[in-house]
């Protein structure tokens, strides 16, 4: 993705996304992991 033509504020934006998905997949993985504590100790 060219981002040459974005101005301060749409970089402002993109920097943003990226740490909400980089948030996202943390909080995803901590959900799956628990998911699978969970199952295994109910085994």
């Amino acid at each position: 993705m060219d981002t040459s033509e974005f101005d301060k504020q749409a970089h402002s934006h993109l920097n943003t996304y990226h740490s909400f998905m980089s948030g996202a997949k943390i909080v995803g993985a901590l959900v799956i992991l628990t998911l699978v504590i969970m199952a295994a100790t109910l085994l």
